[in-house]
């Protein structure tokens, strides 16, 4: 090895240590700060949610007038379909008696 590649890994060493020393000391200051802010934590949540209700209330607005205007309409569409279905089953069933009656004419006539 020549001394340029000892003094290049020396120099490689040193930056990774730097590199961690100050990771290191960030690391100590967030959880200095956040140690000391903990206290804080809840009643800036709770002043954040009153500070943000104004704000939710028009879309909660628009919220309650939609649901007023879609409920009735789905209503109208649901009771439509029930009574669709209900037209095809009577009207399958009123085939199916009505070609029971005609087999059970044609079978009394062939008896005569």
């Amino acid at each position: 090895m020549n001394a340029e590649s000892t003094m290049n890994a020396e120099s490689t060493a040193r930056s990774r240590a730097e590199v961690a020393d100050e990771v290191s000391k960030w690391t100590v200051g967030l959880g200095i700060i956040t140690f000391a802010l903990f206290p804080l934590a809840l009643p800036i949540l709770i002043l954040t949610a009153i500070a943000v209700l104004p704000l939710l209330l028009p879309a909660l607005a628009v919220g309650l007038l939609i649901g007023v205007v879609a409920v009735p309409i789905l209503a109208v569409r649901s009771l439509r379909r029930r009574a669709i279905r209900a037209r095809r089953s009577k009207g399958k069933r009123a085939l199916d008696q009505g070609f029971a009656i005609r087999e059970a004419r044609s079978v009394d006539s062939q008896a005569c």
